[in-house]
């Protein structure tokens, strides 16, 4: 098992927690989408659906990539997902390190940019089994 799989794992869920909040339409607009809206609107939320969908499963690569849970899929299979969703990771945390959000870019930053380090630890780990 690889505790940076947990630590990423652990850090990434304050960002699925922040879509799931803004999609059924709580407060949390400062955190995203560079603050522009405190609440988002309503034709706007249908947008989080799709990024919740792939964060939940980016989590699951990143945790049977980790061998914290088993996978069903080839080994090789988990391991590109894990360098796939490690990248898309990193993307996701420069958007959030560029936003012009203080309240987006420190606290959602901070979480970021642990998550993206763990899940480039556990990609470049997988390799090793």
């Amino acid at each position: 098992m690889n505790v940076f799989a947990i630590i990423g794992g652990v850090a990434f869920l304050p960002s699925i927690a922040l879509n799931i909040g803004l999609a059924i339409g709580l407060p949390w607009g400062a955190y995203a989408m560079s603050g522009r809206y405190k609440v988002i609107p309503k034709e706007l939320r249908k947008a989080f659906i799709v990024p919740i969908i792939l964060q939940w499963i980016a989590l699951w690569f990143l945790l049977t990539a980790g061998a914290v849970i088993p996978t069903f899929l080839p080994t090789v299979v988990t391991k590109i997902f894990a360098f796939f969703f490690a990248l898309y990771v990193l993307f996701y945390t420069a958007t959030v390190l560029f936003s012009v959000s203080l309240k987006e870019k420190g606290v959602m930053g901070f979480f970021a940019v642990i998550t993206s380090l763990s899940y480039w630890i556990v990609a470049f780990s997988s390799l090793k089994s």
